[in-house]
């Protein structure tokens, strides 16, 4: 079968620029679909093995690099009736193949320059390498003259990059020279005066010490290995996205991927991205540890503070991710240039010129997800919503306290319903199915992203656990000094970790097999087997919390977890930025392994 990813050379193309007129150092990335022909046993075959969806790529939806150049003296060399033989227009295409023109810039202009010439290009290497034929349409055309010119957001950027190390560097300089010859201790310790400390709070060296310091707090220092497992929590994460990198830009050995989904071990990577509920349900746990003991220092709590704390997360988080999220539509485009490079920076610019207020009002799983600025930012707005949420019901059972089990009973069972509904009606399967044709837009055209994986009312059972035990928690701490240390009990604790990596497997019958849908027990089967993360996460906390293993207690505690963990919210949002320099910024075609994508 065809190659589905090949690129012309890049640097041979665009160095030809010297030697040819200025229009004709382009390169041109496109996307070919080939044209059905059951006369040949090519074409069956490829029929055959794209049809398996949830497998396979499509192999009729190739990705192509052309120089314009090497097209022009091809089609040059080509009598006019041969060309125009191998000219293929556009036929009925039941499948999303192509990002929208809009996500790049001048591309209507560039498809009427080059569109015939790619065409007739394309088909030539076809019907001479495998008698076969197909429609190609450019998606986007790129070279050493097309530069992104520089506008006001650019230079904003820049002003606001250098008024923050302008005043980190004061603040630090301040900070010394407030120190009084007390050295080191000068920068542990809170200064009693409000205006020094707001003058001091960009101090570079304070800022250090709070980063590696210890909390002062009881509680918080018994539950520090949080920092370990969200670390490590976030590394799994980076991996997945990674995975899915390699798919969206390009690389060579296709058919080691599509062998994975037949290996249950695969279906370990495959299915990783529900590690992410291990998020939602620490963020519940923690948001019901710091509202009981808050809710303890005061008389009563009103409706009132919902507003107040949700008010108060959002200045915490938005100023660092605003941050990220300029840059993104400033000068990401700017840093390198390539064949794919356009793909990965060209795009997110425009989108986030386009959306970026849907990601500062924290609707982007909802609004415009189909063109999203920072993708992984899905995951902040979920969670931003299921905090508000989590927050209400906290509410409601501190002031109508004879009706605990009654109000998370009844949350309980709506994060099971909703789930289940929405997998009932779409006619989905029992998990999320991350097909290798989806990965290549990055899910933008997948439904059961859209509507089952990203919104919050899909995710709201892990975080609605987190909230009950970190409820449950509080409340049986100050009695239980030394937990539930039953030999079954631990058993189960040591269980917890092969039962996470079999539900992973278990994934694997949805890719092998297509069940009637709708189905009841499949609409059942989706939200138990994707909450089945709340009870390990649930019965993993209870084990490291009353030490069931004293070496995995003293691995999670160790200091240097606490400042790396306290790093994730913004190695999360800044992440994709190295992710996408580092793939779309390549000039080859990668090669796809398990080293490669946790290096």
């Amino acid at each position: 079968m065809p190659k589905i990813y090949e690129y012309d050379d890049y640097d041979r193309c665009v160095g030809q620029a010297p030697l040819a007129l200025a229009d004709d150092a382009v390169y041109c990335v496109s996307r070919t679909v080939i044209k059905p022909d059951q006369e040949s046993s090519l074409w069956r075959l490829i029929e055959t093995f794209s049809n398996d969806t949830k497998r396979h790529f499509r192999h009729d939806h190739l990705d192509r690099g052309f120089c314009i150049e090497r097209c022009r003296q091809l089609v040059q060399s080509l009598d006019g009736q041969t060309a125009d033989a191998l000219y293929v227009d556009k036929f009925d295409i039941p499948f999303p193949y192509i990002i929208n023109a809009d996500a790049f810039n001048n591309v209507s202009g560039d498809r009427e320059r080059y569109g015939r010439l790619i065409n007739v290009c394309q088909n030539y290497a076809l019907r001479q390498q495998y008698n076969l034929s197909g429609y190609t349409e450019i998606e986007y055309c790129t070279g050493p003259k097309r530069t992104v010119p520089m506008d006001g957001l650019d230079i904003s950027f820049l002003i606001i990059t250098a008024l923050i190390a302008l005043l980190v560097i004061s603040s630090t300089w301040y900070d010394h020279y407030t120190s009084k010859q007390l050295g080191n201790e000068h920068y542990k310790k809170d200064l009693p005066c409000r205006k020094t400390m707001v003058l001091t709070s960009f101090s570079l060296v304070r800022n250090w010490y709070r980063l590696v310091s210890r909390s002062k707090d009881q509680l918080n220092e018994d539950l520090k290995f949080f920092q370990a497992i969200r670390f490590f929590t976030f590394c799994l994460v980076v991996v997945g996205h990674c995975g899915d990198l390699f798919t969206a830009s390009s690389f060579a050995n296709t058919q080691d991927r599509e062998a994975e989904y037949y290996s249950p071990l695969g279906h370990v990577l495959i299915n990783g991205s529900i590690i992410v509920q291990s998020f939602f349900e620490m963020s519940g746990f923690l948001l019901s540890i710091h509202f009981c003991t808050t809710q303890a220092k005061m008389k009563r709590i009103s409706w009132i503070a919902i507003l107040v704390t949700v008010g108060y997360r959002y200045i915490r988080l938005t100023p660092a991710y605003a941050f990220i999220l300029l840059l993104h539509a400033t000068w990401l485009p700017k840093l390198q240039d390539g064949p794919l490079w356009p793909r990965g920076a060209e795009v997110e610019r425009n989108f986030c010129r386009r959306n970026w207020w849907t990601n500062l009002l924290y609707v982007n799983n909802y609004v415009h997800a189909d063109e999203p600025c920072l993708q992984q930012a899905w995951y902040l707005a979920c969670d931003y919503q299921l905090f508000t949420v989590g927050l209400i019901i906290l509410v409601a059972v501190t002031k109508y306290k004879k009706y605990v089990v009654h109000i998370f009973s009844v949350s309980g069972v709506v994060a099971i319903l909703i789930p289940a509904l929405v997998v009932y009606f779409n006619h989905f399967d029992g998990v999320f199915v991350i097909t290798l044709q989806a990965e290549r837009f990055i899910y933008w055209f997948d439904e059961m992203y859209h509507k089952i994986y990203i919104p919050f009312h899909t995710n709201i059972g892990c975080y609605i656990g987190g909230v009950v035990y970190g409820y449950l928690y509080y409340r049986v701490r100050t009695s239980d000094n030394k937990g539930n240390r039953s030999g079954f009990l631990k058993f189960l604790w040591y269980m917890t970790v092969p039962c996470g990596i079999l539900t992973l497997m278990l994934s694997m019958i949805f890719y092998s097999y297509n069940f009637e849908k709708p189905s009841l027990w499949i609409a059942l089967f989706f939200p138990l087997h994707k909450n089945a993360w709340a009870l390990f996460g649930a019965i993993v906390l209870y084990g490291i919390i009353y030490n069931y293993n004293r070496f995995i207690k003293s691995v999670v505690n160790f200091p240097l977890f606490v400042p790396l963990g306290r790093l994730t919210y913004c190695a999360y949002i800044s992440h994709v930025f190295f992710l996408k320099n580092f793939f779309y910024g390549t000039r080859d075609i990668a090669y796809f392994s398990h080293v490669s994508m946790v290096s």
